[in-house]
């Protein structure tokens, strides 16, 4: 079977000596692993394409006793310059797919979770100075897409659109409630949210990256925004950054 699709380079590793594997995402198979039979030296079939975060068009064909894919032919569609040679930037990007990677979104969530990482890519690459918080929005995001990340616009409890006020996030229970219904009920970890928290919050799952690279925070909402997705992502996904990499927490 052939067929032929886009897809993002995630990782490409040598496979024998001329031969290379690549781990691509598409937005119809999700994540998978092809082989490149010489492509760590063929000029004509790859030229330009094998290298992470490029977004390729691939022929591609699966077969073999195992049904493994083999890539048989590649036409590079975009590639990021700014982002390669600003190493901040590339730190942000390699950051985002440490966490994308550990996630694993499967086939049924491809499509939107594709179109993250190329709003991702994107928005990296043409920032003036990105944020320092755009991998915290963006695992919000992801998380979101998941569907491990809680409402941020109104109360869980009595629904009341937050508007300028304030919250509190009850850990545990993936919820966000408003002050009146915050006491009693849900015990365990909490961490408020004052109004300018809270709004990063609501960026991080509706905004658009871009604007997430656009971001001038006050320290202290900061701090709050951050501690906040942390702990979300470390309670209902499991994971925590540590030593450059996501660890199973």
């Amino acid at each position: 079977m052939e067929f032929s699709e886009q897809a993002l380079v995630l990782k490409v590793g040598r496979f024998r000596e001329i031969d290379a594997w690549v781990r691509l995402f598409s937005p119809v198979r999700g994540g998978y692993t092809a082989f490149a039979f010489g492509g760590m030296k063929s000029r004509r079939r790859f030229l330009g394409c094998l290298d992470p975060l490029n977004h390729v068009r691939f022929k591609v064909r699966r077969s073999g006793r195992g049904g493994y894919h083999c890539l048989t032919e590649a036409r590079l569609l975009d590639a990021p310059t700014n982002l390669r040679h600003d190493p901040p930037r590339l730190g942000m990007a390699i950051n985002c797919l440490k966490f994308f990677e550990a996630v694993h979104i499967g086939p049924q969530g491809a499509a939107d979770a594709y179109a993250l990482l190329r709003a991702m890519l994107a928005a990296l690459e043409n920032a003036s100075a990105p944020a320092a918080l755009f991998p915290l929005f963006f695992r919000a995001r992801l998380a979101t897409l998941h569907g491990t990340f809680p409402v941020c616009d109104r109360c869980a409890v009595c629904g009341r659109p937050f508007g300028d006020d304030e919250a509190v996030c009850h850990v545990e229970a993936g919820r966000l409630t408003c002050p009146d219904c915050r006491r009693g009920g849900d015990h365990g970890v909490r961490q408020h949210l004052a109004p300018e928290a809270l709004s990063l919050l609501e960026s991080a799952v509706s905004g658009d990256p871009g604007a997430w690279a656009a971001c001038r925070p006050d320290p202290a909402a900061a701090r709050e925004f951050s501690r906040t997705v942390d702990l979300l992502v470390r309670f209902h996904l499991g994971l925590a950054w540590e030593q450059g990499g996501f660890v199973r927490a």
